[in-house]
């Protein structure tokens, strides 16, 4: 007999199984889309991607991973250790065989759906979960990227799994899952440097958000681990270089091309004439507080000498001191000179070989003027003397060391002398080059104009700040000038020297701080200064660009132009349909948005990540890749406005706001 109980309980048991059902179709529909991730992935490696780096990939981690797989360190502070340090023990164990580490990390990167789904179904619900796990299965450009060696593919995993652990670590308030929070994100900018800051604004998101005691501790030992995952490279940076660098040095020059990339050139830096300041127009370094590191190598034509020694002086201190060099190889050798503060200049010459520069030597400088005239004592010929015998003749400006720019000795400065000028520092450009076909300057009442034979020239403006960016450069030619540099006393040697045209110079390639560490440490200021003078010069553009590029990093846009974009095999179509889809998938995600607040979603934390990437990239260069590490939250609200469509259409209502309650006052009394 059907009686109402047995009927409630017949229903209950339906409905129970109906729920079982469901589940176990969700975890399925969860595992094919980590199965199409892989095996995307897997195609992508072994039969056509749609990029054109290859296995070696970006950033050139290949050599790096090879250089720590054959226990050498670290070669670079440009980039962070973390990718190359993943690939580093798959070299040491199976050889070069890039393919090996790929497929790990496509591997890794096919449990992105599992783990955009435990966070999605929590935080959105079970709906929103399932779609946004099919999109990032199917979708995902991080697949993309996984088959090729960029340190996207293994950190994003990496990420994700940390804010999933993060929001468990909120609604749980375990002290553990906070600790492991922080290890992650600890983790993460050692992959991509930009990261960094993610574990400072969780924990002040926690703070605001519950206001108690105990989860301000909480986050801050969130904060304390990361920090703690940092602080090994800390260290090794800093006795490296002496400085504090958490990750790297690259950010100041990526901050600079953000600055390039402006007003006329907002598309492409390529084009904007003011990139060839990246190097300075003197041999020079800020670096101050550590011994100067002198390298040189004997060329083949010199006999080795028995020993070697550095004698050098500073205008500080004009008494001749000698250090003694030692040889790293059969003809490479290296001395320290003592450290001055700026600005110094040294002078030095080798000893022990011949001929020797003890009447012409080389000159160096220390100084922190990154854009100026560092040449005070006008020991050198350089593009500053160029500009003043330019506005000389203009203007008639007086001309300091004047006598030293007379190259011609007539007793003025004519256009002989800036044409000898020109050809002396174009035969001692980096590399030399041959002298101007023709050298005719132009004066007028607001600039005068350097124009030579390639088609090249030099534009001074009457205002001038003594600023090396006051001046407009174009063409090859100029551009080697702004880069040149000679000694007057090498000059003086040169001419009194002709007869000895066919003897052996015995030293070349002689350079200050060449190592790694200290060329790119002082390339990281030089980057700052050049930024900060862009900045200066056009305020306004640069804003606006900041604001384009706030939105520009959430979608791709290729270009036929090579200089632009990575041109390759059909890369005209492969851009025009990321292009289409990632514009897609903003219009759907800010759509989403709406959707995922009327299903009751917690949007808080999902769209603090979101906003994080334009707040801290926008005023750099950036492209798409940058968006990829939030992507899959992006998936989440896309899978929100889905879900909300195929609802209405199907008339079923919106699935019950999730229980959000946390944990330790949940009632758990029977029903």
């Amino acid at each position: 007999m059907l009686t109402a109980a047995n009927l409630k309980r017949r229903l209950r048991i339906t409905r129970n199984w109906a729920d079982v059902s469901y589940k176990r179709m969700s975890r399925l529909t969860v595992y094919v889309a980590c199965a199409a991730s892989l095996l995307l992935g897997l195609f992508f490696v072994f039969v056509w991607a749609p990029h054109p780096w290859g296995w070696e990939g970006i950033d050139h981690y290949h050599d790096f991973g090879l250089a720590v797989a054959r226990g050498e360190s670290f070669p670079t502070t440009d980039y962070p250790w973390g990718y190359a340090y993943y690939l580093a023990p798959f070299y040491r164990a199976f050889g070069d065989r890039p393919w090996i580490p790929l497929v790990v990390q496509v591997s890794l990167n096919a449990f992105a759906p599992l783990l955009v789904y435990a966070f999605a179904r929590t935080e959105f619900d079970e709906r929103v979960a399932i779609v946004a796990a099919l999109l990032t299965g199917f979708l995902s450009f991080n697949t993309v990227y996984a088959s090729t060696q960029s340190s996207d593919a293994v950190c994003n995993v990496i990420f994700l799994g940390a804010i999933l652990v993060f929001a468990r670590a909120r609604r749980r308030h375990q002290w553990l899952l906070y600790l492991a929070t922080g290890v992650l994100l600890g983790i993460a900018p050692q992959f991509r440097p930009n990261l960094i800051l993610v574990p400072l604004l969780l924990a002040v998101f926690t703070i605001i958000d519950r206001r108690t005691p105990a989860e301000a501790a909480r986050a801050c030992l969130l904060v304390c681990a990361s920090i703690s995952m940092l602080v090994p490279w800390i260290v090794h940076n800093y006795r490296l270089t002496g400085e504090i660098i958490p990750t790297s040095t690259r950010g100041s020059r990526q901050l600079w091309y953000g600055t390039l990339q402006s007003g006329e050139y907002l598309k492409s830096r390529a084009y904007n004439p003011r990139s060839v300041f990246e190097n300075g127009s003197f041999p020079y370094t800020s670096l101050d507080r550590v011994p100067l590191i002198v390298t040189g190598r004997l060329r083949n034509c010199a006999t080795r000498p028995v020993s070697l020694e550095l004698v050098h002086w500073t205008d500080r201190d004009a008494e001749r001191r000698s250090v003694p060099a030692h040889w790293i190889d059969a003809h490479t050798f290296q001395a320290d000179m003592p450290p001055s503060p700026a600005p110094t200049v040294y002078y030095f010459y080798v000893g022990g070989v011949a001929p020797s520069r003890q009447s012409a030597p080389y000159v160096y400088f220390v100084s922190s003027d990154h854009l100026g005239d560092i040449d005070t004592h006008g020991d050198v010929l350089d593009m500053f003397d160029l500009v003043r015998m330019m506005r000389q003749m203009a203007w008639g400006e007086p001309t300091p060391v004047r006598e030293r720019l007379d190259l011609d000795g007539d007793n003025q400065i004519s256009g002989t002398d800036v044409r000898l000028a020109v050809d002396a520092l174009l035969a001692h450009a980096d590399p030399p080059r041959a002298p101007a076909t023709s050298v005719r300057v132009d004066a007028a009442e607001r600039s005068v104009i350097l124009r030579l034979g390639d088609g090249s020239s030099i534009v001074v403006p009457r205002e001038w700040s003594r600023r090396i960016t006051d001046i407009e450069v174009t063409g090859a030619v100029a551009g080697a000038l702004v880069h040149a540099t000679v000694p007057f006393s090498w000059l003086r040697q040169e001419r009194g020297a002709t007869e000895r045209s066919g003897s052996c110079e015995p030293l070349e390639r002689v350079a200050i701080n060449a190592p790694y560490y200290r060329q790119q440490l002082d390339a990281m200021r030089r980057y700052q200064a050049l930024a900060l003078d862009n900045m200066r010069r056009e305020p306004g553009a640069y804003l606006a660009s900041v604001a384009y590029r706030a939105v520009r990093v959430f979608f791709i846009e290729g270009s036929d132009d090579l200089h632009t974009a990575q041109q390759f095999s059909g890369s005209g179509r492969v851009y025009g349909v990321a292009k289409a889809a990632s514009i897609a998938l903003i219009a759907l995600c800010v759509a989403g948005i709406w959707a995922a607040r009327r299903r009751g979603a917690a949007l808080a934390l999902p769209l603090l990540i979101i906003a994080y990437i334009p707040a801290t990239l926008a005023f750099v260069l950036t492209n798409m890749r940058y968006s990829i590490t939030v992507q899959p939250f992006m998936f989440m609200f896309a899978a929100a406005g889905l879900a909300s469509a195929m609802d209405a259409v199907s008339g079923r209502a919106a699935p019950p706001v999730p229980d959000r309650v946390p944990s330790a006052i949940r009632d758990t009394s029977p029903r």
